[in-house]
């Protein structure tokens, strides 16, 4: 008995003496922690905007000190007070128009890769850089920052955070807005469609919802449902004489295909690179000139003597050659708005006659983006019998000419105006224009169409852009 007794002690002397350890361990690191986050501090300026954590804007009289504790919060020094900011802060020097962030920001780059921003990050102004922070939460960082229906305009930064309908509160320390309808934001390099959490560069779309993952519960509304709307008149807007208007017409979008989704539940195209066990198309990213294919080569006895494409457009046929020690590959320099039939296949020798054997491991019919358009009102004289007009072009797709007719609207009777031809310069990414109404018998009843009829380029016309304004001239 003594005996067992004996081994009973020692094992729980052994138990004792690691969880004691264990725990010394963890003090001691909390002890290292505490030490050397108190060692961290950075000096804000005189001038300085700063966020507390209760969402309150503070404009520095004087300098001040921020500090971190050790749980990673960030907390102000500032005249004799110890002010909480939370764990993100976002400083603006209204002195040097310097922008300043503490914490960790996650920046989504132009090529679609995540940078982890942590401690500070100095920026300018000038920068044109967008973040996430956290679920539903996003920072704009640009000169220049606007909605594609102009109703926003901020500068420097803009923070986004959205409720889970995808409505957003947009702040900065000038503005404090709230989106009631899907909204897209405009800056100098990127897109962000904010109800969808879509982020676009030029061609590349980036699904920001599959990035530290989303709560978000926006679904946006059948493109059926979208046109019965649009065509029911929701594009009409009253304007008084010879003052500025706002009002926008409709475009078109998609997004990514991704046919590596599983029962509904998305998954990432490197876990099935990963464990793909056969040749295949894993992930397809459609842009408006411009087709990505993410995809896998398992040849584990090299028999394979050559993988290609064939990339088919109505009577025209190439061939591209696919490298098997890549993953990814563009096809670039396409026509916006075409169907294009694609198709993978590889080759190998049969061992039995020595013959040439083709197998397929992916056909797809995919059109491409059509771009977007808006067109909105800016001035109608009725002195000078005058409409002035802006055009809203995509950004990143080039084209030459701008088509763009007007309708006079009595009741039911239509009259159409000349077309009118607007010339698009290479930098241009708004054009104008105007035409009179002189000699139509124009009242508070009148109505005028101004629509978008087509855009021509180097690849030819585009003429189903859906983009319009139905307006009315108030006496």
């Amino acid at each position: 008995m003594r005996r067992k007794y004996d081994i009973r002690n020692k094992r729980t002397f052994i138990i004792i003496l690691i969880l004691s350890l264990i725990i010394i361990g963890i003090f001691s690191l909390f002890i290292y922690k505490y030490k050397h986050t108190e060692k961290i501090q950075y000096l804000l300026n005189t001038g300085s905007i700063i966020q507390d954590n209760n969402k309150n804007y503070l404009e520095l009289e004087e300098d001040a000190t921020l500090k971190v504790r050790w749980n990673g919060n960030y907390y102000l020094e500032y005249q004799g007070n110890k002010i909480s900011l939370g764990k993100k802060v976002i400083v603006y020097d209204t002195i040097s128009k310097g922008i300043r962030l503490y914490g960790k920001f996650y920046e989504i780059s132009e090529n679609g890769k995540i940078i982890e921003n942590t401690d500070e990050t100095k920026l300018n102004s000038s920068d044109s850089i967008f973040y996430k922070l956290d679920d539903r939460e996003y920072l704009l960082i640009d000169k220049e920052i606007t909605s594609e229906d102009k109703s926003v305009n901020a500068s420097n930064y803009l923070l986004v955070e959205l409720d889970r309908m995808g409505n957003a509160k947009l702040s900065n320390y000038k503005l404090n807005l709230k989106t009631i309808k899907p909204t897209t934001l405009i800056t100098n390099r990127y897109r962000f469609d904010i109800a969808n959490e879509m982020l676009k560069y030029n061609t590349l779309e980036i699904d920001l919802k599959k990035i530290i993952g989303t709560t978000n519960e926006y679904k946006e509304e059948k493109k059926e449902d979208k046109k019965e709307e649009t065509n029911n008149s929701n594009n009409t807007s009253d304007i008084a004489s010879d003052n500025q208007a706002v009002a926008n017409g409709t475009g078109n979008d998609s997004g990514i295909i991704n046919n590596g989704a599983n029962n509904g539940e998305y998954v990432s195209v490197k876990e099935l690179k990963k464990n793909a066990k056969m040749t295949a198309i894993v992930n397809v990213a459609v842009a408006i000139n411009k087709i990505d294919f993410d995809y896998v080569v398992y040849d584990p006895y090299n028999e394979y003597k050559s993988i290609s494409a064939d990339i088919i457009e109505e009577n025209t046929s190439r061939t591209v050659q696919i490298s098997r020690n890549d993953t990814h590959i563009s096809f670039d320099d396409l026509k916006a708005n075409t169907k294009y039939e694609i198709n993978f296949y590889y080759t190998t020798i049969d061992s039995d006659t020595n013959q040439e054997k083709v197998t397929s491991f992916g056909d797809f019919e995919i059109k491409t983006k059509m771009p977007q358009y808006s067109i909105a009102v800016t001035k109608v004289s009725r002195i000078y019998n005058n409409v002035e007009f802006k055009v809203y072009l995509q950004e990143g797709y080039q084209i030459e000419h701008v088509m763009v007719t007007p309708t006079i609207i009595n009741g039911d009777n239509y009259q159409v105006l000349d077309q009118l031809v607007l010339d698009v310069n290479a930098l241009d990414k708004v054009v104008k224009g105007n035409f009179s109404i002189a000699g139509y018998d124009i009242d508070s009843n009148t109505s005028i169409l101004l629509n978008i009829d087509s855009v021509s380029g180097p690849n030819g016309v585009l003429d189903d852009i859906n983009s319009y304004i139905t307006f009315r001239i108030v006496r």
